[in-house]
């Protein structure tokens, strides 16, 4: 396993951020404690106490927390919103400033569609800044869909079906699709059920063709496979940057 063209050293785990779908939190706590105690925990012991209380607070800011940042968190139920509960879980990796991947496990799961909109047009502000975000995602809108870059798409047994860019409006990931099915998605249909529907993932859906095997002999795994053994044949050469930026002012900025 490689990343940036180099192999996985002790510095990954204190370099990546991991929000898991459950949201886990002291009830005790309140927002702004909860933060400071993981920035306490995980940020750098050259740091100083004032430097990471102060990225804290731009967190907050740049979140939309400053309202509740001094309510407890509370237990499911009493206490902070399904909303507040994942946006403190990404405040809570966000303040050990993750300088290479954030991996988010199902962010929007349980959110109602303006909450999943909010989370992600805030990735996508992350993303815009500089931060590497790989993000698996339950069932989402068109519009949540169109937000993200690139699809890595998965079949039962992991095999992978396509693994590129989505385009805009989705046209690139169709354009694909609808090559190799024969089948077009229709102008007010979901291009992720779409996809689903044509790889027999979908509930009642069942496929023809075996589309693992299609996308192996596709011009755009070719060019796929060839665009990684660039990236890790270039990439060892640059010089490797372990330092975190600070995403916030570009946040702020955008």
């Amino acid at each position: 396993m490689l990343v940036n063209g180099r192999p996985l050293d002790t510095s990954f785990k204190r370099r990546t951020g991991y929000v898991q779908q459950q949201d886990l939190h002291m009830a005790e706590y309140s927002v702004r404690e909860s933060l400071r105690f993981a920035a306490d925990l995980r940020q750098p012991k050259d740091v100083s106490t004032a430097e990471k209380y102060e990225y804290v607070e731009k967190i907050i800011g740049c979140l939309g927390m400053d309202k509740y940042a001094e309510a407890m968190v509370g237990k499911i139920g009493r206490g902070l919103n399904v909303e507040q509960r994942k946006k403190l879980s990404i405040a809570t990796e966000l303040v050990a400033k993750p300088s290479l991947l954030l991996f988010l496990d199902e962010p929007t799961s349980g959110l109602d569609s303006e909450s999943s909109w909010s989370i992600v047009q805030f990735l996508r502000a992350l993303a815009d800044s500089g931060q590497a975000i790989l993000c698996t995602i339950h069932q989402p809108s068109a519009t949540l869909f169109e937000v993200f870059d690139r699809l890595l798409l998965l079949k039962k047994g992991g095999k992978t079906v396509y693994f590129g860019d989505i385009g805009p409006n989705s046209s690139t990931l169709l354009k694909y699709f609808e090559a190799h099915s024969g089948v077009k998605c229709g102008a007010s249909e979901n291009p992720a059920e779409y996809i689903l529907n044509c790889i027999g993932a979908g509930a009642t859906a069942s496929a023809a063709q075996d589309w693992s095997e299609l996308w192996n002999n596709s011009e755009e795994c070719a060019q796929t496979t060839k665009d990684i053994e660039y990236l890790h044949a270039e990439l060892p050469k640059r010089p490797e940057n372990s330092s975190a930026g600070d995403l916030s002012a570009n946040l702020y900025q955008s």
